[in-house]
């Protein structure tokens, strides 16, 4: 297969034409019909190659690559195989450059999605791999996406002068691409890490935590400094700030020398953070020009990563002063906003008994209190409860304990509402009973459930026992005797109980199984456990022995 590349402009008829026949290809997709979207796609794919359009020949191949996979799995393989075949043969670098990028992703997705499985095979070396990859094992497909992204990055400077509008539609521009002016080579620099990223943990006779013995994360650290190079020669200080953000952001997460670390024995706190002198450094280098806001945007992350909302803030503040009209100012002010914005969660059980005293677990920021409200079946309001919280000044969030007196037995709704007026109120079941069941296996497929006072431990005889099905329909009634108790046939159809008796009927259905009784070393013999139920209404001071 000779692929030729014209990078000229396309006369509008044909444009036309392509665009026609890809809304056929994107109605099929939405239709869910493969076979119609493999046709239309070879169809694109042979008028790209008579009029030599690169752009939409690559973007027919991988769609049809994809929606083949759909009508027969394995063709993925041969898929895979025709574009090796085809970075082989085109006699176009840009092409080549650009195959061997999609190549290398493919293998890194295929790697890591089977990633458990490599790793239990024993590594081949020195031995030439399988012509079936299903066959591979880890250290082949590391090496095939190094190499796939080493050739994809070969000729930088035919990628540097090469825009990525040549290959539209095969190409969407990205917001942040302008800033690179559009160059090939942060494409494929970037997609190269992105794969390189996806194998780093398949890479083997590496240290933990030792990027020095790492040879995927040398391949990473490789290209951010030629991409770092590249834009700071061709002055691109857009592309220079973001390129060397990036990498420091990967770094610090990969590599565990790039940290803060204890100081030496006589001297005080930790040493300088080397991921926040690299951001010092390049905020006084390019203060005056308008993308040093995304620098102090990572400031200002670093600084909430760190819970210091308070750092965080001014640098927002001064961010927002001094780039008013940086197109990506939002960012910054979303993060202000965020800061100062208010919450509320309260950790509440969802089940209490009549007059008990339950606990409200509170997290809150920027918030002066909140009323608990709680309605009954009919959405009349039976009680309502408001809570003051103290607002911390340094914009973190705290955590505060109250107490609620739960009502009288019944199903009610709680709603939390906060002081400040929010989109939504958070609301919850709330069921008060006094039932609390104990439920066991017998044998001879026999099933007991005790229904039981949940403060006292006492039995309650004359209880209502129902069990319901998966779909929450009744199935059976059963009450219970003067001890509490009552013993059926289990039915594997039953999925839930729940008990009541006259007015407390507010006990929430509770899931239930089966299980098995079993039989443990003497075949003869039943082992037995049990449960040890006190009266919690009776509390004796217990005096330690001397």
């Amino acid at each position: 297969m000779v692929v030729l590349l014209w990078l000229g402009v396309i006369p509008a008829v044909q444009a036309q034409s392509f665009d026609k026949l890809w809304k056929e290809v994107e109605q099929a997709g939405k239709k869910s019909l493969p076979k119609t979207v493999i046709k239309l796609t070879d169809e694109i794919y042979r008028k790209g190659e008579k009029e030599k359009n690169s752009a939409q020949m690559l973007k027919a191949y991988m769609w049809r690559m994809k929606y083949q996979e759909i009508v027969t799995p394995d063709s993925f393989y041969v898929g895979l195989t025709g574009l090796e075949q085809w970075a082989k043969q085109t006699k176009q670098p840009m092409d080549r450059a650009i195959l061997h990028s999609l190549i290398a992703g493919i293998y890194a997705d295929y790697a890591a999605n089977n990633q458990w499985e490599l790793r239990r095979r024993t590594e081949i070396v020195e031995e030439a791999p399988s012509a079936d990859l299903r066959e591979w094992t880890a250290n082949i497909f590391v090496e095939k996406v190094r190499t796939n992204v080493k050739e994809a990055l070969a000729d930088s400077v035919l990628l540097l002068k090469t825009s990525s509008r040549d290959y539209i539609p095969f190409v969407e521009l990205g917001e942040t691409s302008e800033y690179y002016h559009h160059d090939m080579y942060h494409l494929l620099a970037s997609r190269g890490i992105e794969s390189l990223n996806r194998i780093e943990r398949l890479s083997s006779g590496t240290l933990p935590g030792d990027i020095s013995s790492d040879p995927v994360k040398q391949d990473i650290i490789s290209i951010y400094g030629n991409m770092i190079s590249a834009y700071q020669a061709a002055g691109l200080n857009e592309g220079y700030v973001l390129a060397l953000l990036n990498y420091l952001q990967w770094r610090r997460m990969a590599d565990q020398a790039f940290r803060s670390f204890q100081a030496k024995n006589g001297l005080i706190g930790l040493t300088q953070d080397p991921y926040l002198a690299a951001l010092n450094e390049l905020k006084s280098k390019f203060k005056s020009e308008p993308i040093c806001a995304e620098v102090y945007l990572a400031q200002a992350q670093f600084a909430i990563e760190k819970d210091q909302p308070v750092s965080a803030l001014k640098l927002c503040d001064e961010a927002i002063g001094l780039y008013p009209s940086y197109h990506r100012i939002n960012a910054l002010k979303n993060l202000r906003q965020e800061i100062l914005s208010s919450y509320l969660n309260v950790n509440v059980i969802s089940q209490a008994f009549p007059g008990e005293e339950i606990k409200l677990r509170a997290s809150h920021k920027n918030l002066d209190g909140f009323t608990v409200r709680l309605f009954n079946k009919a959405k009349k309001l039976v009680k309502e409860q408001h809570y003051s919280v103290l607002r911390p000044e340094d914009y973190r969030t705290q955590d505060t304990v109250f107490t609620f007196k739960s009502p009288e037995v019944g199903a009610y709704v709680m709603r939390i509402v906060p002081d400040i007026r929010a989109k939504r109120d958070s609301e919850s079941e709330f069921n008060v009973t006094r039932f609390k069941v104990l439920t066991c296996r017998l044998p001879g497929q026999q099933y007991e459930v005790a229904a039981l006072d949940a403060q006292t431990g006492h039995p309650v005889p004359n209880a209502k026992i129902i069990l319901y099905s998966n779909d929450e329909k009744v199935l059976q009634e059963f009450t219970t005797g003067e001890e509490g108790k009552v013993v059926f046939p289990w039915k594997s159809e039953y999925r839930y109980l729940k008990a009541s008796k006259g007015v407390d009927t507010a006990m929430p259905k509770r899931s239930i199984y089966g299980g098995s009784y079993g039989y443990y070393d003497d075949e003869d013999e039943a082992t037995e456990s049990m449960t040890l139920l006190t009266d919690r209404s009776c509390t004796v001071p217990v005096r330690p022995c001397m």
